[in-house]
């Protein structure tokens, strides 16, 4: 999808209308920003796979018809609905302001390629008006990193997929299993070729499924095996691994120009470089450098 901001992103009193949507070969799951209406109708709304729809803005009421029930409910920004596979609403109606919310889907093909198998199919019990600030705050950064042109790079979205699952698994699934008492690391052997891999290939679009790939696991034991060995994410572990490339770049090639070192390290732009060396360094790139050269 074309770089965006939420602001960019229009309103619309149609409810299903996908005002923007983002790849699976992009963030790992199926994601969309859909409209929530102000005053609207629909009939037969039918939820083919199981789902999380998250409020980013838009405050009302809306009543929504379900065999002999109607249900009266309220909208609210990271409020969450929760909603099983082949849910049916057979009427909908809002009453509020506009706004906008994030659907996350998770179809069984999707599941099944970022488990490896492990996981056949995320069974969901229907919740309404669910407050979750982890699951919100998850599903809010993946919209936001993804409308944004991933502004910090697919490893990071692609990490926030597979905790969402791990969320979605441990919290809400029907039958989840229980946590092993021990948990799992990366052999010795795995680490190596990871660190071999992080070596060579520091400076190029790494993601969660061309790492696990590379030591035979599914994209989300990977990630809970890289977070147990080294009690972070793959996605902060490999910014800090860039943030020190690139200092030692600027500390030992003053001539090379900084947006040069971005490139060269994995970063997106020298503005990103800049921004997060200042945020965990405490200086600029042209900082260091003057701090290893002196002024020119």
């Amino acid at each position: 999808m074309s770089t965006a901001t939420w602001h960019e992103i229009p309103l619309s009193n149609v409810v299903n209308e996908v005002l923007a949507e983002v790849s699976p070969d992009v963030s790992g799951l199926p994601v969309a920003v859909l409209p929530i209406p102000g005053h609207c109708e629909l009939l037969d709304n039918h939820h083919e796979t199981a789902r999380i729809f998250v409020a980013q803005s838009g405050y009302g009421q809306r009543w929504s018809k379900r065999g002999l029930r109607t249900l009266s409910m309220h909208t609210a920004p990271r409020m969450i609905e929760i909603y099983e596979k082949d849910l049916v609403f057979e009427r909908e109606v809002w009453d509020g302001e506009l706004g906008r919310c994030i659907r996350i889907a998770f179809p069984d093909e999707h599941v099944q390629a970022m488990t490896h198998g492990e996981v056949q199919s995320l069974a969901l019990h229907t919740r309404h008006e669910m407050f979750d600030d982890k699951l919100s705050g998850l599903a809010l950064e993946i919209a936001q990193q993804t409308i944004t042109g991933l502004p910090n790079g697919k490893l990071h979205v692609q990490g926030l997929s597979m905790a969402l699952l791990g969320l979605m698994l441990e919290r809400y699934a029907i039958g989840a299993p229980k946590k092993p008492a021990k948990k799992q690391k990366l052999s010795p052997r795995q680490m190596h070729t990871l660190a071999e891999i992080l070596h060579n290939d520091l400076g190029s679009d790494l993601s969660i499924e061309g790492l696990a790939n590379q030591l035979g696991l599914s994209p989300y034991h990977f990630a809970r095996l890289f977070k147990a060995s080294y009690d972070t994410t793959p996605h902060r572990y490999i910014q800090m691994a860039r943030l020190n490339a690139a200092a030692d770049m600027l500390a030992s090639k003053r001539s090379l120009p900084i947006a040069a070192v971005a490139a060269a390290c994995g970063f997106s732009s020298q503005s990103h470089l800049t921004d997060l060396m200042k945020r965990n360094l405490g200086m600029t790139p042209a900082e260091l450098r003057r701090s290893c050269f002196g002024p020119k």
